[in-house]
């Protein structure tokens, strides 16, 4: 009797081996394929926010990305540039060669990033960089024209901090907050780096942090507007504006 089975034994066992190697086969299909060192680059726009030059010639950049359409920088990242990272200006349809010399705080710019690590600010390496925008200080444009600044307020105090670079604490009360309406009095770190600017009605004229004085009415731009919170922290500031009249 068990001879008279053993041959729909072997066809069961033979439908079995079938059904395990067909599903290995649809498995892989699904899975992607492994593509070893990634060489797709992300496109993001956005603005400089700090310019870092070392004396070993390397640079390294803060930068603020802007989505499409928005009025607030969505993301702070650090990046350093590539051996061969290509640098463009591209302005009025204009194209030419640039270099990591031109490079200023408030430009806007087009990078190609590479692998991107997660971590806050995040990192990467920038391939290619398409600086879009000229200095601000030579186009006399800041950056809170086409951005929203967070705060408008006067200010009530400014303090020099003892630190191994130029800082500057300054405290405002506010008289304008879009996005924390409670908020009352608000302090902001500001490097040395940062832009300030007089409003006119002519328009503006870059001036020196030590021209900024207590009583003086500012609008001021953030790096990033996340770190907002109506706890009393110190917030990080890119760019003050002492307004018309302040």
């Amino acid at each position: 009797m068990s001879e008279k089975k053993l041959p729909s034994r072997l066809w069961l066992t033979a439908l079995l081996l079938i059904f395990v190697l067909v599903s290995c086969q649809l498995n892989n299909a699904s899975q992607p394929k492994p593509t070893g060192t990634q060489t797709g680059r992300t496109l993001m726009k956005g603005v400089i926010l700090y310019v870092e030059r070392y004396k070993n010639d390397k640079t390294v950049i803060d930068f603020g990305e802007i989505k499409e359409g928005g009025k607030h920088i969505s993301s702070v990242g650090r990046v350093s540039f590539a051996d061969d990272c290509e640098f463009l200006f591209s302005i009025n349809g204009q194209e030419e060669e640039a270099s990591s010399d031109d490079l200023a705080v408030g430009q806007t710019a087009d990078i190609y990033v590479t692998e991107i690590l997660e971590s806050y600010p995040w990192q990467s390496t920038i391939s290619k960089i398409v600086i879009t925008s000229l200095d601000p200080k030579v186009s006399l444009k800041p950056v809170s024209t086409f951005l929203n600044p967070e705060f408008e307020g006067v200010i009530t105090s400014i303090e020099e901090l003892k630190t191994n670079y130029p800082l500057y604490r300054i405290e405002i009360s506010v008289t304008s907050l879009p996005i924390y309406s409670d908020v009352k009095e608000a302090s902001f770190s500001i490097q040395n780096s940062a832009l300030t600017w007089q409003e006119s009605p002519d328009g503006y004229q870059p001036i020196d942090i030590n021209d900024l004085a207590v009583g003086q009415s500012v609008s001021i731009l953030l790096k990033d507007w996340h770190l907002l919170d109506p706890d009393p922290i110190v917030y990080s500031a890119f760019e003050i504006v002492v307004l018309s009249g302040g």
